[in-house]
């Protein structure tokens, strides 16, 4: 899979209407799961065809995650989603995400600079309840948590998504940028407010000053969404296959 241009597709596939080149990356989104590619991401490949503009995906994974970020580059960040439905099923190639940023095949001062782009309005998360680093008993920041601990010591240097939202929330608001809108898509009863009180902690702990800016400025909605997405299958990527001929 190049660009849909090389290729001649059967007339059942659905394929991006839009201008690729024109994307941006006004969304950046943490973690490329299987709930991501066919829920957010095919919403937003959706809307695109419907209406067109820039409004591009870029995906961000840490310290895993280098070899599916691969593939997707070799495929010019073009993937494809089968939808079954009791009509019939749909095969659609989505074509939203125009780029990856992996700190293994690229590096974690990269990836912290792409959300400091002034174009990015919305950083999404799919990277479950752990991957916010919040205490479950209390529901604050777990600051005996590894990557918390790494991140209060060299907070220029981020490894937790907490670390991470607060030091491109800093270097925005040091640079006069409009901070963007942190929207959790995790399966959590409250999810906004979870984020919202590992993006809190973690930045009360470098600067209440700072906690307080993004207190004022910065928008957590709340998003929980009860689905799966279900598990390739062999059955299912023979069937793909034979959709795309």
């Amino acid at each position: 899979m190049n660009t849909i241009a090389s290729v001649t597709l059967p007339h059942h596939v659905h394929a991006p209407r839009y201008d690729r080149q024109q994307l941006q990356s006004r969304i950046v989104h943490f973690g490329f799961g299987a709930f991501h590619r066919a829920h957010q991401a095919l919403l937003t490949d959706r809307v695109l065809n419907a209406q067109g503009g820039d409004w591009g995906i870029c995906e961000i994974s840490l310290f895993s995650g280098d070899q599916l970020m691969s593939q997707l580059r070799a495929q010019n960040h073009l993937y494809t989603v089968l939808e079954k439905g009791a009509d019939g099923n749909q095969v659609i190639i989505v074509g939203a995400v125009h780029e990856c940023l992996n700190a293994k095949l690229d590096s974690l001062a990269a990836i912290i600079e792409k959300f400091c782009e002034p174009q990015v309005a919305i950083v999404s998360l799919t990277i479950t309840e752990k991957g916010y680093c919040i205490d479950p008993a209390t529901g604050a920041l777990d600051t005996s948590n590894p990557r918390i601990i790494h991140d209060l010591q060299t907070p220029e240097e981020p490894h937790s998504a907490p670390g991470i939202l607060v030091e491109a929330l800093k270097r925005r608001r040091e640079r006069g940028l409009t901070p963007f809108t942190v929207l959790s898509c995790d399966n959590i009863p409250d999810n906004g407010h979870v984020v919202k009180n590992a993006v809190l902690g973690m930045a009360e702990k470098r600067s209440p000053e700072l906690a307080g800016w993004i207190k004022e400025h910065v928008s957590f909605p709340g998003t929980m969404v009860d689905r799966i997405v279900p598990a390739a299958t062999d059955e299912s990527l023979v069937e793909i296959s034979q959709h795309l001929g």
